[in-house]
């Protein structure tokens, strides 16, 4: 998610240098956010079951965690640069997105790992 946010933040809307905060500080925070943000989703992911298969359940809760952090993110009014309903649109799309990339690959990860399991488990007998 870290590498999705800054290519999009770095790369293509080339915002990052509009932040006011010292760059080591501001990627020092975002590092531990988005530390915070995927052991959520994976605390979530465990422990919530939505009936659901593997990977659209990751996909979907990454998705409504991105809603959640952007809401957050919206009335708080922390923001790179930009006004207006088409800002707050694409940028709103964007973190879902981004998210449920983050929600995608935890439940991938979770994936490879219950096939590593069965397969340990059917080689052992």
């Amino acid at each position: 998610m870290m590498t999705a946010s800054y290519l999009w933040h770095g790369l293509i809307l080339n915002d990052l240098q509009f932040v006011p905060q010292p760059s080591m500080l501001f990627y020092a925070l975002a590092v531990l956010t988005y530390l915070i943000i995927g052991f959520a989703l994976t605390f979530i992911y465990t422990y919530l079951s939505m009936g659901i298969g593997l990977k659209f359940k990751a996909s979907l809760m990454g998705l409504a965690f991105g809603f959640c952090i952007y809401l957050i993110a919206f009335v708080f009014g922390v923001s790179f640069k930009g006004s207006g309903t088409e800002h707050v649109v694409v940028d709103f799309m964007w973190q879902m997105l981004e998210q449920g990339m983050g929600g995608a690959t935890i439940g991938f990860i979770y994936l490879l790992a219950r096939r590593r399991d069965k397969f340990l488990a059917d080689s052992s007998q």
